[in-house]
């Protein structure tokens, strides 16, 4: 269960991060998960689902990968099991934290588990034109989504560029102060990221995942990002997809 808000963007928040574990052993499907389309090699649909999906009277199940798994870990780590990978869904959880409410850390998602994929490494094309190519799919609960970066204004209302629009709304705009972030009613918090089996910036800077899939760098994959610190907001932010993300979800 989770806190939700609607915001003066127009749309419903949750205003805590996602904390659900997955695991190889947990098979998802679309009445209470956010799967909502299969890839068709035939029609050539944008191919995220290209593995652990299947469909049986108009319900989608997504099995994940036989090495998903949440790992556990304290302090800043080492988190040990997590490997910088799209081809294999990884969250993690911070098991010694005692923050609770709308404070809660919730779990840590590369961006391969956050689209509900079992690999990722396909989604190659910079969708911040058009984000009708996003992955349909997000290990959100069924009714909720990933919030969208796009390049449209964030000062148009019903903006999909989502995450720069709250920062429009609740943050004055600003690219160097993160105060309206982390207040109410958004509460977004400095959860840090997880990369090569660490926890960096906790406490420091906040990271959440949208949907939106960016270009290749150096052959990584980028994803599109919030990114935030008490100087600086960076509302499309774009990185390599392997690190562990927070996850906000949208009602659709």
């Amino acid at each position: 269960k989770y806190w939700v808000t609607r915001l003066a963007d127009g749309n419903v928040w949750m205003t805590q991060n996602l904390d659900f574990n997955i695991n190889s052993n947990t098979i998802l499907n679309s009445t209470t998960t956010d799967l909502n389309a299969i890839y068709n090699s035939s029609t050539g649909q944008y191919a995220e689902y290209d593995t652990g999906y299947t469909e049986s009277n108009n319900i989608i199940y997504w099995t994940p990968a036989s090495t998903a798994i949440t790992i556990g870990f304290q302090n800043t780590g080492p988190v040990t099991g997590w490997i910088n990978s799209n081809t294999e869904p990884y969250s993690a959880s911070k098991t010694d934290s005692t923050e609770t409410g709308h404070a809660s850390l919730g779990n840590y998602y590369n961006w391969t588990a956050a689209i509900a994929s079992n690999n990722s490494s396909s989604l190659t094309q910079n969708t911040l034109s058009d984000i009708s190519k996003n992955p349909k799919n997000s290990i959100c609960p069924k009714g909720w989504r990933l919030p969208t970066i796009s390049n449209q204004s964030e000062i148009i209302s019903g903006s999909t560029n989502e995450f720069a629009r709250l920062n429009y709304i609740y943050n004055s705009n600003s690219s160097t102060t993160d105060s309206g972030l982390i207040t109410s009613p958004l509460y977004f918090v400095k959860s840090g990221n997880v990369y090569v089996g660490n926890l960096g910036q906790f406490g420091i800077r906040g990271s959440y995942w949208s949907s939106t899939p960016g270009g290749v760098d150096a052959g990584q994959i980028k994803s599109y990002f919030l990114e935030f610190e008490s100087s600086k907001v960076q509302t499309a932010g774009s990185y390599y997809r392997v690190n562990g993300r927070s996850v906000r979800c949208v009602a659709r």
